[in-house]
């Protein structure tokens, strides 16, 4: 079957199988769907649906405690099961979509950069070697399925400019990270969410931060681990 006709299909037979016997509100809300279904394929279905949700992946580990094993093609924790094996009609009519856990992750990291690092960080200056000065630090959150990270930077005229440190909150392995640092975070990660620090030693030792992040890691009830 077409996929981009898979369910356009459904809705009719689902019509032809009702015929007159369906109740009007049943009826209409067939006649809409079948208005939209020739645009929901399956590519549509994953961006509008599947992508938002916090069953999303966009790589895994296939083999548990390989971290050099990575499938590279989108992947639903939740039914364990690659897109691409899934059907159109299977995605749009999924009832384990959740978006609790990205949302929670998002508050979390939210209230550690408001409440603690902002405060912690107030007096501290950030080095930039390209423009040979230094800069109030300045914070942004960027956020995917299955964790946060907050960049450290400083603002200019352009926006914001990244320097090497990131803080990630993650609530799962992310093949993302490579074997090497997944194994680390692995061995680490004896609860969720954790603490993922990301930065050369230099600019640690530069802001002196290391126990900063040790008092967040333990305020907060998280184990953390540096890349």
């Amino acid at each position: 079957m077409d996929n981009r006709n898979e369910i356009l299909f459904a809705v009719r037979e689902a019509r032809k199988f009702l015929g007159g016997a369906a109740d009007f509100r049943v009826a209409d809300a067939l006649v809409i769907l079948e208005g939209i279904a020739p645009f929901l394929n399956k590519e549509v279905v994953i961006g509008m649906k599947c992508k938002s949700c916090d069953n999303y992946a966009t790589a895994t580990f296939p083999l548990s405690r390989d971290f050099w094993a990575v499938d590279d093609s989108e992947h639903c924790h939740a039914k364990d099961a690659s897109l691409k094996n899934l059907t159109a009609s299977k995605l749009a009519g999924c009832p384990q979509y959740s978006s609790v856990a990205t949302q929670d992750l998002i508050t979390l990291g939210t209230v550690i950069m408001e409440e603690d690092l902002r405060p912690a960080f107030q007096e501290r200056k950030l080095y930039d070697r390209s423009k040979f000065a230094s800069y109030s630090v300045a914070f942004r959150l960027q956020s995917s399925q299955g964790k946060v990270c907050i960049e450290l930077g400083h603002r200019t005229d352009e926006g914001f400019a990244c320097s090497d440190i990131k803080l990630y909150i993650l609530r799962r392995l992310d093949p993302g990270f490579g074997a090497v640092a997944s194994q680390k975070i692995s061995e680490a990660m004896k609860n969720s969410p954790i603490m993922v620090v990301q930065s050369s030693l230099q600019t640690r030792r530069q802001l002196d931060i290391d126990y900063v992040l040790e008092w967040i890691a333990e305020k907060r009830k998280m184990d953390i681990v540096y890349l």
